[in-house]
């Protein structure tokens, strides 16, 4: 009878046992959810929430955010994907009576989207995790328009096995010797911008005198064998052997690392550039409490360091610690953020019309 009792009893502390460690698993999600007040949470489920993105590196994205976002507040999201040009002109279009409740810009692109009147200002009191990131993450755009989520850099990429000297400047995409191997990404791009800036460098000039970048930008052309706007089609023809050298957004490099090409990321002698990916809600929206609620779930510790480790964002929320292996790869740690290069985002979106038309006449020829 004692043997019994005793068996009994270790089943039970086993079972008690494996039942902790199963509800542990799901901590984290009960972690995000429990500052939420029961009501709240019922109105959210069976609601949806439009978000506007590039739709870049999504399979990590849905893992990430998309399924435990769903499974935590039963708020379904429906994406709308694109480059910033191409979102902010649906935007533009939809005005007075937008489609998407939340929408990802590149820096110069959320001012160009203020300065249209098509995004609010956010309430902080509804973003809790607000608190946990940098300064200049906070609001960089100015009255509360828009939340700095994430940090990419530019590089350059290029194949060891075919490029040789190696890649130190911005001025080595007019090379002979790589005629037909060099691609650029689009003006219209997250970068495009600050290609312009960085071969106005690489040429003498600076930001604030960017003629030798124009001047130059016609010999770079004829090496070009396209021009990508999309990180994935980058990844293509690196793949498929057709680019050699390549300027890349830091998103991108888990990428291009898997399609095990002989690759080898450099910082030219320019410097590099950095950019926050920003977050805004859009104005008009009828799902303002949802928009909120998802911009302080992307902004929370767990997100962003997730986030970090599949090597999506270089996170901006300080609470988030990354093996060095990871660190290294992102735009991470104090010594890496205070040598990064921020551009006048403000002033590129003043000059955005008029340098587009410049390129594309360049590209044109």
């Amino acid at each position: 009878m004692k043997k019994l009792m005793l068996i009994v009893l270790v089943l039970g502390l086993w079972c008690a046992g494996h039942l902790f460690a199963s509800g542990a698993k799901e901590a984290p999600k009960t972690e995000r959810a429990k500052s939420e007040s029961q009501p709240a949470m019922q109105s959210y489920r069976g609601r949806t929430l439009s978000v506007s993105t590039w739709g870049f590196n999504m399979d990590l994205i849905n893992k990430n955010i998309t399924k435990p976002f769903e499974e935590t507040y039963g708020v379904k999201i429906v994406y709308e994907t694109g480059n910033n040009a191409d979102r902010l002109t649906k935007l533009k279009a939809r005005k007075d009576s937008p489609n998407v409740d939340v929408v990802h810009f590149a820096g110069n692109y959320i001012y160009l989207a203020t300065k249209e009147g098509l995004l609010q200002p956010y309430d902080p009191d509804k973003i809790p995790s607000l608190k946990e990131l940098y300064q200049w993450a906070k609001d960089p755009v100015g009255n509360r328009y828009g939340i700095g989520y994430a940090i990419s850099t530019y590089a350059i990429a290029y194949r060891t096995d075919k490029v040789n000297p190696p890649i130190t400047s911005w001025a080595d995409l007019a090379r002979p010797d790589l005629k037909g191997f060099v691609t650029l990404p689009d003006i219209t791009t997250t970068f495009g911008p600050a290609t312009v800036v960085l071969l106005a460098k690489a040429f003498g000039g600076s930001e604030e005198n960017v003629e030798p970048a124009w001047q130059n930008l016609p010999q770079i052309a004829k090496n070009l064998v396209t021009v990508y706007r999309r990180s994935s089609e980058l990844i293509t023809l690196v793949q498929q052997g057709e680019v050699w050298v390549a300027p890349y957004t830091s998103f991108s490099w888990g990428n291009l690392l898997e399609t095990k090409v002989p690759l080898k990321s450099v910082v030219p002698k320019e410097g590099t550039v950095g950019s926050q990916s920003m977050v805004a809600v859009v104005k008009g929206t009828k799902n303002a409490d949802l928009a909120h609620l998802y911009i302080n779930f992307i902004l929370s510790h767990d997100v962003q360091k997730a986030q970090a480790m599949d090597l999506v964002d270089s996170p901006t929320n300080m609470t988030v610690k990354v093996p060095p292996e990871i660190g290294e790869k992102l735009a991470y740690g104090p010594e890496k953020l205070s040598n990064i290069i921020f551009l006048d985002e403000a002033k590129l979106a003043q000059v955005q019309e008029s340098w587009v038309k410049r390129w594309q006449q360049i590209m044109a020829k």
